[in-house]
């Protein structure tokens, strides 16, 4: 009896300190000043939906690189996808090229052999956002969830897609996997890589190269990005879902809104605003999609037409206003994201990359099930227990 008190006790101790320790580091983080909106950035872009092209561009860019190659992604794993682009890094690092790749330290699954074969080939490869003390709870949860590349400070990529088989549909669990990620030539990649550059020398020192931000060509497509860590995203989705007036398209692997964003998108309903949702119907978190089950219940009985992918796996970030203006990135539509995260999005306005996403869309939710107040009614008794387990931690997931 007296071991089971002791234990008890110490359980007591840590989730008080860890409650202390995360509200501390959270109080820290919003003291900071909110980023603003950058750009224009006139650009040319190029949007995959699909892994496989995805992976064939970007590995056709690093073959193509001259100068440098920078490769930032938040899951790199060691299967047959990590291990093409690892080849292809130290391939452009043995032509002496400088190569660096960021990788998230909880997100880094690349085993000894393939560190060992990128240290070999001269590769500069860093982990970003380790665990720290004395806020080792928080830090830890403070993620870099950032996906980006450049090469030769001249094209670009930002989106959703990570390193590992599973993202180019050969995980049979998940399936096909949907999702956006943009290539960009011109202007845009100026601040993709200014970003990179910033997040690798929280990690170690780097040299000051003119070659890192070379004359860019004007395109045609104006972007405009936003970098958060935890504070800026939320206002910047707040307004754009404040000035709908017709219709708000929200595509995201994950639904754990604030407060306010809930609120906002009852609230656009409320004024004659169509609003649609999809989310994924299989999850790859044990608790995310069952804690997203009360927002979805109150936006469902408001409304607002919420879908299933049901096609494989829907880890798409984006949002479209009144099929005009298009908000994507690296930022799921979660209180992570918001609070949490090191995230980069990207906003545009021109018709030919939002025309593009809506298609996307229009073709996704046809093939997605409408999820019913009666489906939510009817499931099974294990995912109802599921919800109620996962409601008090909706703040981490």
């Amino acid at each position: 009896m007296l071991w089971l008190i002791i234990v008890a006790s110490i359980a007591i101790v840590i989730c008080l300190w860890c409650r202390f320790d995360f509200n501390k580091g959270l109080r820290q983080l919003r003291r900071q000043d909110e980023p603003s909106l950058s750009g224009p950035y006139h650009s040319d872009t190029q949007l995959f939906i699909t892994g496989e092209d995805f992976f064939d561009a970007l590995l056709n860019d690093i073959a193509s690189a001259k100068k440098h190659v920078h490769i930032q992604f938040y899951i790199f794993r060691s299967d047959s996808t990590g291990q093409r682009v690892i080849d292809a890094l130290c391939d452009k690092a043995k032509e002496n090229l400088e190569v660096r790749l960021l990788v998230d330290q909880f997100g880094c699954k690349i085993n000894r052999k393939l560190k060992k074969q990128l240290a070999k080939a001269g590769v500069n490869y860093q982990c970003s956002a380790p665990a720290r003390w004395p806020l080792f709870f928080f830090s830890f949860n403070q993620r870099n969830h950032r996906k980006l590349a450049v090469i030769d400070g001249a094209i670009s990529y930002i989106g959703g897609f990570n390193v590992g088989d599973e993202y180019l549909s050969r995980n049979p669990f998940f399936g096909f996997w949907r999702d956006y990620h943009l290539r960009i030539t011109g202007e845009g990649s100026k601040p993709i890589q200014s970003q990179f550059l910033t997040d690798f020398a929280k990690e170690t020192k780097l040299p000051n190269r003119q070659s890192f931000y070379p004359t860019l060509l004007e395109g045609k497509q104006p972007l405009y990005f936003i970098s958060t860590q935890g504070v800026g995203l939320e206002e910047q989705l707040l307004k754009l879902i404040n000035d709908a007036t017709k219709s708000l398209l929200i595509g995201s692997p994950y639904f754990i809104p604030t407060q306010a964003l809930q609120e906002s998108i009852l609230a656009a309903t409320k004024r004659g605003v169509t609003v649609s949702l999809v989310l994924p119907e299989k999850a790859d978190h044990p608790l995310v999609k069952h804690g997203a089950t009360p927002f979805l219940r109150e936006l469902i009985d408001a409304g607002v037409l919420v879908y299933h992918y049901y096609r494989g796996f829907y880890h798409v970030k984006a949002m479209i206003v009144d099929k005009q203006t298009c908000f994507f990135g690296t930022a799921n539509f979660d209180r992570r994201s918001m609070h949490l995260n090191d995230e980069m999005s990207c906003i545009t306005t021109d018709p030919t990359l939002v025309s593009s996403m809506q298609t996307v869309f229009d073709y996704d939710l046809s093939t997605s099930t409408n999820v019913t107040e009666e489906k939510l009614f009817k499931r099974p008794l294990l995912d109802k227990v599921k919800e109620r387990i996962a409601t008090p931690f909706v703040g981490l997931l």
